[in-house]
Formats: structure tokens, C-alpha cells, sequence
């Protein structure tokens, strides 16, 4: 449900609280364990405590935390600190496809409940799959987080990235399989790979389709949003890219 980034998030804004009173709300969230933190190992603790914890009672406590907003930063001076804190968990939370409205936590897209962050698994899938330049591509994800939660978010340098990590992985696993699988392509163009990789049997045309739609669409950056916020443009192109590179990953590991 919350990406492993937005726990990492929540450890930095709950650190910057009073430990008893994050021991007590944790408790209250059935976060068990915390009560014995110890305070020169206190930010890993909590790290520890919130990957332990499941995704209800994550639920549970971020929308306390949403609800109670006032009260959270009323307990810290100077307040920058808990409104630069909170500014960043809000940024990884939408990463997720999530939105603080009005004091509630608002899924973008209901569906996105139902399993664990896309991004997480791709990154699993990433690590595992033995592909060269796996690391590479991790860390151009990674980058386009960056773009996408900096201070001064450049939202075309995020979809940039997102693009420039896709077509690396499709053309990692097209100059593998030109080994076993005859054809000849232009590692240069993205059309002539997902060509080669239609040809070989790896994708269908339906797929292909989508793999041009998605590279497409993030491919203007955020200047035309039709719509929507550049912040939203970004993040949904995000998803989209993520969602196609887990694909390519998964489909590579299974004809192997």
C-alpha cells in the first residue's frame, strides 16, 4: 500500500516528535514494540517499527496524522521543521497515488489499495532478474523521485527520466535476446526495439500498442497537463512508466 519511500518518509516526520509521544501513537495503531526505543539508534527504530507494520495499521495512523495536523505542529519549534518534514511525506505519499485533502487521505485511484506499490515490486523484480544495467535503471527511477519531491520539483526532468528508464530497460532485454532470437534493431530508437521485440515473440501488438502509448505520453513532459496539474501530469506518467518497466521485467524473467 505505501511504498517503502514513504515509510522512510514517515520515520523522518515522526522523528522530529517527542519519542514518548510517537511511542503512544504508534501503540494506539497497534504498532507494537516501540515503547523501548533507544535514543541513539531512535530514527532506526522507527524505520524498524514502521516496515513491521501492516498496511492497516499504516492506514490507521497516517490518517491520524492527516487529521491531526494542527496538534503535530503545534508540539515543534521552530515550525519549519515539521513543515518541511510534513511537506516531503505529503510529496512521497502522492508518489503513491495518494493525496492529504481537506485532513483525509485520499486514494487518486481506488484500484491502487488492493496490492503493494508498483514501484516497490518493480525495484524487487529489478534486483532478482539478473539483467545487466538493472542497477542503472533503478537509479534513473530513483531520479525521477528526486525531480518529483525536490524543493523545486521539475516535473519534466521526472517524466524525462521515467522515459529515458523505460526505453533503457526494453533495450537491455532486446540486445539479450538478439543472442538466441535473429533480427536486427537500432538500440538508438525506441520504435525499431519494440519492433524487434514484436517480431521475436516477446510482446504482442497489443502490447506493443501500449508501450508506444505510454512512452508517448510522457514524452512531451508535463508542459501540456489537458487538464491536470503538471504534479499530477508527473505522477501519473510515473505510474504509467513504472507499471510498463515491471511488465517488460516480469515477461524477461519468465521466457528466460
Amino acid at each position: 500500500m505505501f511504498s517503502i519511500r514513504t515509510k522512510l518518509s514517515l520515520a523522518q516526520f515522526l522523528e522530529i516528535q517527542q519519542q514518548q509521544f510517537v511511542a503512544v501513537l504508534l501503540n494506539k495503531h497497534g504498532i507494537e514494540g516501540v515503547e523501548y526505543f533507544s535514543p541513539s539508534v531512535y530514527l532506526e527504530d522507527l524505520v524498524s517499527a514502521l516496515h513491521r507494520a501492516d498496511d492497516t495499521q499504516l492506514d490507521s495512523l497516517v490518517v491520524e496524522i492527516a487529521r491531526t495536523q494542527g496538534d503535530l505542529r503545534t508540539r515543534l519549534s521552530p515550525r519549519y521543521r515539521y513543515d518541511e518534514r510534513f511537506e516531503d511525506f505529503k510529496t512521497c505519499l502522492m508518489l503513491d497515488g495518494y493525496v492529504l485533502n481537506h485532513r483525509e487521505l485520499v486514494p487518486l485511484d481506488p484500484s491502487i489499495t488492493e496490492g503493494p506499490p508498483i514501484e516497490d515490486d518493480l525495484t524487487r523484480e529489478l534486483s532478482i532478474s539478473g539483467l545487466p544495467g538493472s542497477i542503472e535503471i533503478t537509479q534513473k527511477l530513483e531520479q525521477s523521485a528526486q525531480a518529483f519531491r525536490s524543493s523545486h520539483p521539475n516535473f519534466n526532468s521526472c517524466l524525462n527520466d521515467a522515459r529515458v528508464a523505460l526505453q533503457s530497460l526494453a533495450t537491455k532485454i532486446a540486445q539479450i535476446r538478439s543472442s538466441s532470437h535473429p533480427g536486427s534493431f537500432d538500440p538508438t530508437k525506441w520504435g525499431s526495439v519494440l519492433s524487434y521485440l514484436r517480431k521475436t515473440d516477446f510482446i504482442t501488438d497489443e502490447e506493443e500498442r501500449g508501450l508506444v502509448g505510454v512512452f508517448g505520453f510522457v514524452s512531451p513532459g508535463s508542459h501540456r497537463p489537458l487538464g491536470l496539474s503538471e504534479q499530477e501530469y508527473a505522477r501519473l506518467g510515473r505510474s504509467f512508466v513504472a507499471g510498463m518497466c515491471w511488465f517488460l521485467v516480469k515477461r524477461h524473467r519468465a521466457v528466460a
